[in-house]
């Protein structure tokens, strides 16, 4: 399934749909028809897109196929441009742009949010998605006699952008390292199933991970930001448009010692996770007119380098979202980019995730780590774009340098 990108996409619709039908939650604000049309238009056009890319050739593993075709130098290489991206990011971030390192996560996510990143930061942000490669590159080579060392340096550096978001108490890079972990092992060791029967341990002990360190982040936030539990759940970012039913008041209120704070806890999870399609239709339907970026939003990489050498205006992102802050879906940030020419961007998008998929199935490890990274995009789409949210465009853009790079050097 992970090689054929319109099933995935529906794996992610059903997930969504799942939680959401189980969640003790009731809308706020109503349904809106236009930004469904809009949804369905572009689901459309991005499984045309893959239709149209089909090109159905004999699956080649992965694993075990590159280990003569990547030489040991190679993988240091992306070892060493991944730490120093990391490192570039740390000093700008803590040396560069003044935050404090005593500082409590919420004051410096504000001084970074009012400080301008510079030329620094966005070598920082090309040179950081290196980190995801030298992993997946072990996980392709089995037979290989790489060291404990290695091995150890290459995870670590994997969860590093990780690490480094939730000391500030992000937990959206957190999602996408582990999302990446998966999409790839299923692919390289398991020829792209979805849920290998070996992989439902290691699932489970991921979520629960994930699940009870996003709680403990969340309430951490509350802590730094002295507010009651129970106030956040109905008057967050998160519970403006969606909150809890009476059987959800019910429990928290009547529950016993254990079963009522855990699930008051993880009830912010489910709207985190369920919010951004009812703020897509708030968006929508903005009283004050929508403006559009033109591209801005997918191109920021981009435009921010013509914009740190004075060759284009500064971008009013913010101006772009009517509540900013809050996930729209993968939709959102689409209408708000390119309107109703969302679905035309939709349609190269689907061929492109197909043609990357045929070409990571035939065994071509360059395109490996994009297609991870894509598969998490495609799951993703009624949550969040990642194409935005977490650098993505950054990502995308260094794992497509890792391509030309290795398409240059005439390896697979």
């Amino acid at each position: 399934m992970l090689f054929l990108p319109e099933r995935l996409a529906i794996a992610g619709i059903l997930t969504y749909s799942f939680l959401f039908l189980l969640a003790p939650l009731d809308l706020v604000f109503s349904v809106s028809w236009g930004a469904l049309t809009y949804i369905l238009f572009s689901y459309s056009a991005f499984f045309l897109g893959c239709l149209m890319a089909t090109k159905r050739k004999k699956m080649v593993s992965l694993r075990g196929s590159v280990i003569a075709k990547f030489p040991v130098r190679e993988f240091w290489f992306f070892m060493l441009a991944g730490s120093v991206g990391m490192a570039i990011r740390i000093y700008d971030k803590y040396v560069n742009r003044g935050a404090g390192v005593g500082e409590s996560a919420l004051d410096v996510r504000e001084m970074l949010a009012e400080t301008s990143a510079g030329p620094l930061a966005s070598l920082g942000a090309v040179l950081y998605p290196f980190c995801y490669i030298p992993l997946i590159i072990l996980w392709a080579r089995p037979r290989a006699r790489e060291s404990k060392i290695a091995k150890w340096s290459a995870t670590l550096l994997f969860i590093s952008p990780a690490i480094d978001s939730l000391l500030l108490l992000s937990r959206s890079q957190l999602l996408v390292a582990l999302a990446m972990m998966y999409f790839a092992i299923a692919c390289v060791v398991y020829k792209g199933k979805f849920f290998p029967r070996p992989l439902v341990v290691p699932v489970l002990i991921g979520i629960t991970a994930v699940t009870t360190i996003s709680v403990v982040a969340f309430l951490t936030r509350l802590d730094q930001m002295q507010m009651d539990l129970a106030f956040s759940i109905m008057n967050s970012v998160y519970g403006y448009t969606i909150t809890p039913n009476e059987l959800a008041w019910e429990v928290m209120r009547e529950g016993d010692s254990f079963i009522g704070p855990v699930f008051a806890s993880l009830l912010p999870i489910l709207q985190y996770y369920l919010h951004g399609l009812f703020e897509f239709f708030l968006l929508w339907g903005r009283p004050d007119g929508q403006m559009f970026g033109y591209g801005a939003q997918h191109l920021a990489p981009y435009i921010k380098a013509l914009t740190i050498f004075g060759l284009a205006p500064e971008t009013p992102y913010e101006s772009l979202y009517y509540r900013p802050g809050v996930f729209t879906t993968f939709f959102g940030t689409l209408w708000m980019d390119f309107g109703w020419f969302g679905p035309l961007f939709m349609l190269a998008f689907g061929f492109l995730c197909k043609r990357v998929a045929e070409l990571a199935r035939e065994g071509m490890l360059a395109v490996l780590p994009l297609h991870s990274y894509l598969c998490v995009v495609v799951f993703f789409m009624p949550v969040v774009s990642f194409l935005i949210s977490a650098q993505g465009t950054y990502v995308v853009n260094t794992f497509l340098l890792f391509f030309l790079w290795r398409r240059f050097l005439k390896y697979s």
